[in-house]
């Protein structure tokens, strides 16, 4: 059943609903009433429009999320972002035209049965919580028609959706038929020739070489480039001093404060106060220590009255009680047990000795045992702190104009440098996208000046300055007979490989795989979707079956050269192997799938019949496609 699972998210179209159907809330209510279309939109699709606080919202949005889902920024393309977000907003345009078209409509009765059920609005007992749902209309800053007109949008949108792909039909027959395919295995051994290992066999013509060049002149075009210096960042080697005391205290103060156990203490105090409070703290003191009663020094001689009138009593230790003394008193009673006695505390209040009279659950851990954690952390936080103040500083310093060379001194870095860096086709270590994109932008270009910071990874950091640009522009023939030489050998190396395959593949055929002389590689037994087989072996893999349970071989032209596959007889697959809920489920999924196409090529005809007009100047503002 795996194998259908991985057929059916191979299909298509999965992508396209969450595009275009996915909750138009995140766009803000703009894209609700928008009418007329002026100088600042960004599109206008029939009676729609698609303004530029729209689309920002929609790239925002989008970044954010793949941000959330783990994508590094600098492996985010921009350009590519944009285009889809903006073919997005297209889409749903084109859908709200469509709807308004077929007068579809959403009562309110129908949001009202749907917000009832919402579980965003529902109490502890599971009722409509309109305290609930004001505070959500409140936290979004809308009103409930305009949440309604949300609502209905989206619904009418779900309901066009539904009306065009229920409309697709797919047999059960044809149904189980594409499931049992997926289900057939059989023995596949794979004997691989690299077109590499023909290249020294082949030769190529000047005349050739000028044959391809004037057949493909338009095709043969330089690469835009730049000498790229850059400079690099590195958290993890960033000098840190040495922890002091005082930072690991603070560090464990923190960690009591925000301590999830459900340890407590409950205290007792006297409080002294005046310009003899030293020295009378220090006489009650030694008082308890000879044995008198706290609760009865407390009541006689405490100058809070509150608490001296319960013999010192002042509940459970609560640190922001005593605020900026809450760590000093927190210090001061930690690891006291029940019925001990703090030593004299001096805080803003005056002098205190406190008095632990109950505790509960378990313990804070204590310092020491807890010091590696401690130091790390503070360690952490500092190294963080000097790398924030250093790209703030370095960034300061791009933005006012400095070279890349006289930041890497200033800063104790050491500048890097890339010769004929590419725009396109980059192979280098910098071939991020972030960073493509800011060694061509154009005003870097321009200026030849120093980039914002770029974060390549989670412990670099990246800031880059172009120079030397060269466009796009055709190539001479001297200039591309080294590129169309490397195609010619290719092409001619590729055709030897896959002559030799063919001669491998009769010989097996004709005298067996052993008669061939090849060392074929065993697969064991393959499905169609195995990873096992290069995308072009997959096509092969169960194009032929073999007579009389005797092993066949075929052989295929591929990327890398040719292939030869030897292959066993196909095992067919029994649906009655598959569990009738998974079958019954992968029945759904593919007539969804099949609804899917049909929404897809709706959109295209809508596409088509509708008239689109884009503002490529405020699109370019925006951040292009």
């Amino acid at each position: 059943m795996e194998s259908i699972r991985k057929f059916l998210k191979s299909w298509p179209g999965r992508i396209f609903l969450m595009l275009c159907l996915s909750p138009l809330v995140i766009l803000g209510l703009e894209s609700y009433f928008t009418g007329s279309a002026n100088a600042n939109d960004v599109a206008k699709v029939g009676d729609q429009t698609i303004s530029r606080a729209e689309y920002q919202d929609a790239i925002n949005n989008r970044r954010n999320e793949l941000l959330q889902n783990g994508v590094e920024a600098s492996a985010i393309n921009t350009n590519a972002l944009n285009r889809e977000v903006l073919d997005s907003l297209i889409n749903r345009a084109l859908l709200r035209n469509q709807a308004d078209q077929l007068g579809m409509h959403v009562s309110d009765q129908v949001i009202n049965n749907l917000l009832l059920q919402d579980p965003q609005f529902l109490d502890e007992n599971s009722q409509f919580s309109n305290d609930r749902f004001a505070f959500s209309l409140q936290q979004q800053g809308i009103t409930k028609d305009q949440l309604f007109a949300q609502y209905r949008q989206q619904l009418n949108l779900m309901q066009l959706y539904a009306s065009v792909a229920q409309t697709a039909l797919y047999p059960e027959a044809e149904i189980n038929d594409l499931l049992a395919l997926q289900l057939e295995t059989r023995d596949v051994w794979v004997y691989r020739l690299p077109w590499e290992q023909y290249k020294d066999k082949v030769s190529v013509s000047n005349k050739e070489i000028e044959d391809y060049y004037n057949e493909h002149k338009n095709e043969l075009n330089s690469v835009a480039m730049v000498d790229l210096a850059y400079i690099q960042l590195d958290s993890s080697k960033v000098a840190v001093a040495e922890v002091t005391d005082e930072e690991i205290q603070a560090q464990y103060d923190a960690f009591k404060a925000n301590y999830g156990g459900d340890y407590s203490q409950k205290l007792s105090q006297i409080l002294v106060t005046g310009d003899n409070a030293q020295k009378t703290i220090q006489q009650i003191e030694s008082r308890l220590k000879k044995g008198e009663s706290f609760e009865k020094l407390a009541k006689e001689l405490s100058e809070d009255p509150v608490s001296a009138a319960k013999g010192g009593d002042i509940g459970t230790f609560n640190p922001e009680v005593f605020g900026a003394d809450g760590s000093k008193v927190a210090q001061a009673i930690e690891g006291l047990n029940k019925g001990q006695v703090s030593a004299p505390v001096k805080t803003s209040f005056g002098y205190q000795l406190f008095k632990v009279t109950e505790m509960s659950g378990a313990g804070v851990p204590s310092l020491d045992s807890v010091r590696e954690e401690l130091v790390a952390q503070a360690k952490r936080q500092k190294r963080e702190e000097l790398i924030a103040d250093k790209i703030t500083r370095i960034n300061e310093m791009a933005i006012d104009g400095v070279s890349i060379e006289d930041i890497a001194q200033q800063e104790e870095l050491s500048v890097q440098k890339i010769k004929d860096y590419t725009k396109k086709d980059n192979k280098t270590a910098l071939a991020q996208p972030a960073v493509i994109e800011a060694a061509f932008d154009d005003y870097a270009i321009q200026d030849e000046s120093v980039s914002a910071s770029i974060k390549v990874n989670n412990n670099g950091t990246l800031w880059v300055q172009p120079t030397n640009y060269r466009p796009v522009k055709p190539l001479t023939l001297k200039q591309a007979t080294a590129q169309i030489k490397n195609v010619l050998v290719k092409q001619k190396a590729s055709a030897q490989a896959l002559a030799a395959a063919q001669n491998i593949s009769k010989t097996v055929n004709n005298k067996g795989m052993q008669a061939a002389q090849a060392k074929f590689q065993s697969l064991g037994n393959v499905n169609r979707q195995s990873s096992l087989l290069t995308v072009d072996e997959q096509a092969i893999a169960f194009s032929k079956d073999s007579a009389n349970g005797k092993q066949v071989a075929v052989s295929e032209k591929t990327k890398e050269g040719a292939t030869v596959l030897v292959l066993g007889p196909i095992t067919k697959g029994s649906m009655k192997d598959v569990p009738a809920a998974e079958l019954s489920q992968a029945m759904f999924d593919m007539r969804s799938i099949r609804g899917q196409e049909y929404f897809s090529d709706y959109v295209e005809y809508l596409k088509g019949a509708t008239k689109i007009e884009k503002n490529e100047k405020v699109i370019n503002e925006v951040g292009g496609v």
